[in-house]
Parts: structure tokens; sequence; C-alpha cells
């Protein structure tokens, strides 16, 4: 089939090849699989076309899903970092922004294509430099379908943006702690409600009902004002919030319960308030895990607590906990790395990342399909699968990997450096089917500075995924 190349000022013609043809002959089924194989630049022009295409393009379910499923073939890198002010120092560390103070945003897309003599080479084809008004946030999660978070820890609030169609949903408070202290005045007034620690937040797709979901998890306390608590203690109780894109306008509280196949605490599996591991989304499920990475000093994880990988459905809002065998646990390793250093989705299985030496890795993924989640849960040996990997780098602090968006055969791996006294982060792209891994070479950056909870550097998928409120 030819693809439409250009078109012309008349709503009603376009061309491909040379020839005419009305928009208004051509089959609906015909025009959405054309456009489900475009990327998002040209369909945001091409809403402009003609009132149908302006309704296909915006809210036509079958093209989105489909458009969403074709662009997984072409994965792309996404890195999301906020600039530095003149005169202005930003560390890794730095995780607040002033709000008297001028911002902007750089958003870099690269394309990763092969490179000569099979090197992998990544391509810039877009970097944008937002404009004054870009928003103020503390925090960014990780983009599912080509949407990204951003968070407002001061204020508890959420703004979603779609990276490839540049939407953007308002900024959505939550009234939790304002909610919980009202109804303590009533009882104590020298009483007050606080969050423990900053809560918890993960993103993810219901693919059954199409519908995008952002989760809070609360850790709260109540104590006279003159009482100190610190982070390291267990909370008195929790709670759960939930916002539905395209339907709710406000935080709704759900009941964060255990699927049936297991009843484990939920206090037990949330991970350390300041958990710098990645947590995956991959079918319809968030997986993260409760124990804290290598490196971090500050870490609040309680050392009683079972090593476990938690799969929270998007759909169910339920969780399950899977416990992580004793013979990955038990494997022989050097003290310093006994926690996972890692964990990423290989399309719709979830694995493990451990360093077993300064250059080796071991992977352990799990098969984690529907009709395995209860023999997961109840502790399955024969679902995990081992992979050892061999880098061209130490493993050591910074250390970071991610999977491609859309793909189970390859991986990227991030290793930290220095140039001119500035902390980098260097790519290597790792295929699982050759055993290879080749450094990604970069045509119009020189390298990507360190990241923080501030910016992100990851793959993605283009989608045509609303944000906004369906009118």
């Amino acid at each position: 089939m030819e693809v439409l190349t250009s078109y012309d000022a008349s709503p009603h013609l376009y061309y491909g090849g040379g020839s005419r043809t009305q928009v208004s002959h051509l089959p609906n089924d015909i025009v959405i699989d054309i456009l489900s194989r475009l990327p998002v630049k040209p369909l945001m022009q091409f809403k402009s076309v003609c009132k149908k295409w302006l309704s296909l393009i915006k809210h036509d379910t079958q093209l989105i899903d489909l458009h969403c499923i074709r662009s997984k073939s072409r994965p792309k890198l996404l890195y999301i970092n906020p600039l530095p002010e003149k005169g202005v120092l930003h560390t890794c560390l730095d995780v607040s922004f002033s709000a008297s103070k001028t911002l902007q945003q750089s958003i870099s897309c690269a394309e990763i294509v092969e490179g000569s003599g099979g090197e992998e080479d990544a391509i810039i084809n877009k970097v944008r430099i937002t404009d004054d008004q870009w928003f103020l946030y503390n925090q960014i999660l990780e983009p599912v379908n080509g949407l990204v978070p951003f968070i407002d820890l001061k204020t508890y609030a959420i703004k979603v943006y779609n990276a490839s169609t540049r939407e953007e949903t308002p900024w959505v408070k939550s009234t939790l702690v304002a909610e919980e202290n009202a109804k303590l005045a009533n009882k104590d007034s020298t009483m007050k409600i606080k969050s423990l620690c900053s809560p918890i937040y993960r993103f993810g797709f219901d693919p059954e009902k199409k519908e995008h979901k952002v989760f809070c998890f609360w850790r709260l306390v109540a104590r006279r004002e003159s009482h100190r608590y610190n982070s390291k203690q267990r909370p008195d109780y929790e709670s759960w919030e939930a916002l539905t894109m395209g339907h709710d306008t406000k935080w709704r509280r759900i009941n964060a319960v255990p699927n049936e196949n297991n009843q484990i605490k939920i206090q037990q599996a949330l991970p350390p308030a300041n958990s710098s591991m990645r947590n995956v989304y991959a079918d319809g499920t968030i997986y993260w895990s409760n124990k804290e990475d290598y490196w971090d000093v500050f870490s609040d994880s309680n050392p009683d607590d079972p090593d476990v990988i938690v799969a929270f459905d998007v759909g169910s809002e339920k969780y399950r906990v899977i416990p992580i065998p004793n013979f990955i646990l038990n494997e022989p390793r050097d003290e310093t790395f006994r926690k996972p250093i890692g964990m990423l989705a290989l399309g719709r299985h979830v694995a493990l990342v451990y360093r077993i030496e300064p250059y080796v890795v071991k992977l352990w993924m799990l098969d984690d399909g529907a009709a395995k989640k209860l023999e997961n849960c109840r502790g399955n040996r024969s679902n995990w699968i081992a992979e050892t990997i061999t880098l061209p780098f130490c493993c050591d602090d910074g250390f970071g990997c991610f999977g491609i968006a859309g793909s189970t055969d390859k991986i990227i791996f991030e290793s930290p450096g220095f140039e001119d006294s500035v902390s980098v982060v260097d790519l290597y792209s790792y295929d699982r089917r050759n055993m290879t891994c080749m450094k990604i070479e970069m045509d119009g950056v020189a390298s990507f500075t360190e990241h923080s909870e501030r910016s992100i550097l990851t793959t993605f998928t283009e989608s045509l995924f609303p944000v906004l409120h369906k009118s």
C-alpha cells in the first residue's frame, strides 16, 4: 500500500504518487490503516485537512490503538532534562526548583538505527527547548505509551504530558492530607496528620479498558506537633489514591487490597521512599522491588521485610506479591551487591538484574503471563530464566538499565562517567540474541548529563493517547 506523502490546501484533496483522491471516497478502515502507519508529527498537521480527520486523530479509539501498536516497531530514546540557569549550578541531588527562577526544559528524541560496522547509532532528530512558561516540578515518572507524568511534591499534584503531541493536563492536586487533618481536628486539635515521607507514585495502563492511571501510595502518621519522627518509622496507617486519565477530575480514594492469591501486608512490600531503582510497567501490571539498590546510603528499607516483587494490577487496582526464590537470593555474590541493582521490562516480562562481578551481571527474567500469575505468587521456580551478561564497563555506582519499548531482544545499559568535571552517562545497547554489547554513538549530542529525579533517560513509543478530559 502506498502511503500518502503530501497534501494541498484543499480540505478534500490528498496526494500520493502524483494522483489525486477524494478523501470522502476512501473507506474509513483504509484511512485509519494509512494514518496509523505515520509518525505523530505529520498527524498533528493532518488534523487541519478536514473535520473528519480531526475527529479520527483526536478521538477514534481504533486509530489510536492501532497507531500505538505500530509505533512499538520504531521505539525512540527520550531525554527530558531541566536546563541549568546561568550562574546556577544544579547537581544530580538538587531535586527542587525555586518558583522565582525562570525555567527551561530540554526534550530530546532519538531514532535508534543500525550504524556502520554493526554499531548502534542514535540519531537525534528532535531537540526542543521549552519556553519560559515550563511548569515547576520535583519528580518525573517512567513514560507509558508516550505519556509522561510530572510530580509536584510541594502541593502533592500531578500533570501528565504526551511527549509526542505536547498535550498536557492541568495540575491535579491531592487533598488527602487536608481531609485527614480536618477529621482529626474534631477529635484532638493538638494532633496532626503528616506524610511520613514523600508519597510513592506509580503509572500504568489498563489494556482492557484502554485507560492510563496514576497511583499514589501514602504512609501517614498522627502525632502531636511537638513530636519528632523520621522516615524509618513504621507508619500508623496507609492510604491510597488513583487518578484515571480522561475520566477523573480529582484524586479518588482506593482500597489497595491484595489479590486473593496472597495476603502479605502492603507496607512490607512498599519500596523505600527514596528508592532510585526503576519500577517498570508491562502488560497491564506495574512491578517494583521492595529492596533498595546497593548504593543508596540513606535507605529506609527494613531488613526484616521479605524479598519480593510487588505486582500491582492497573485494572483491578489490587496487588500480588511474588517471592524472589532462594536460588536467586543465595547466589554467590559480593556482600556489597546482595540486592538487585536494576529492574526492567522485556516485552511482557519483568526482570531483575544482579551484579555478579565488576563486569558481569545476571539477568533473572520472570514469565508472569496470565496463566502463571498464581504459580508465581506461590513461589514457582520454573518460571524464572537466567541470563549472564558481560559488559564493557564496570557496573558500579550509577549503573542503570532499561528495556527498549516494544522489544524483548535489546537492553540499554547506562554507564556513568565524567567529562570536564561533569557527570555524564554513556549508553550501550545489548543484543540478547547475539550476546553483543555496543556503545551508542550519538549524532547531535556528545553525551547525556547524569540525570536526577527531575530528568529521565529512557525509551518510549509515540502515541495519540489523549490526556485531557473527554468533552
